[in-house]
């Protein structure tokens, strides 16, 4: 009787690993699966900003150690960006979009809690930089785009205690 007992056990133990493993109980309370792949593949930002090149050995250049002055040369640096809106919907964002399209003028999706639904004309190292391609975007008929610092990156070095 015993073991009649410990092999429905066995069996039950091995239905529910079963189940489990198949994901049928997540169907079933409709979890969010968000976190699984390739549904997270699907939710990323940008995926093409990140390029990954194999380095050839020969061409790259021996590794020598750094002192620490040298790795803490770099200054905060800035981020600009030419911006338009924000818009109240998704809709005339895409509208906009499609004009700029027209125009032969590249743009993104862009969206931050301070800027709501928008668009990126471009992202520049220096505000000069910005300011020559919003001149050279009103020649094209450009008029609502403005100058915004999108992000400030602080020294590294700040926070390291040499």
């Amino acid at each position: 009787m015993f073991l009649k007992k410990l092999a429905l056990g066995l069996l039950i133990a091995n239905a529910l690993y079963f189940v489990y493993h198949q994901n049928w109980l997540h169907q079933l309370i409709h979890a969010d699966s968000s976190q699984r792949e390739p549904e997270r593949i699907l939710k990323q930002i940008y995926p093409d900003a990140i390029a990954i090149k194999p380095i050839d050995a020969a061409a790259a250049p021996p590794a020598t150690p750094m002192a620490a002055a040298e790795v803490c040369t770099a200054g905060p640096r800035e981020q600009w960006l030419i911006y338009m809106g924000p818009y109240p919907t998704r809709a005339l964002a895409d509208k906009k979009k499609n004009e700029l399209t027209q125009l032969g003028v590249t743009s993104s999706d862009i969206s931050r809690v301070d800027l709501k639904i928008g668009l990126s004309l471009g992202q520049f190292a220096t505000e000069a930089l910005a300011s020559a391609e919003l001149k050279r975007l009103n020649r094209k008929g450009i008029k609502t785009a403005t100058i915004l610092l999108w992000a400030t990156v602080s020294d590294p070095c700040a926070t390291e205690k040499l």
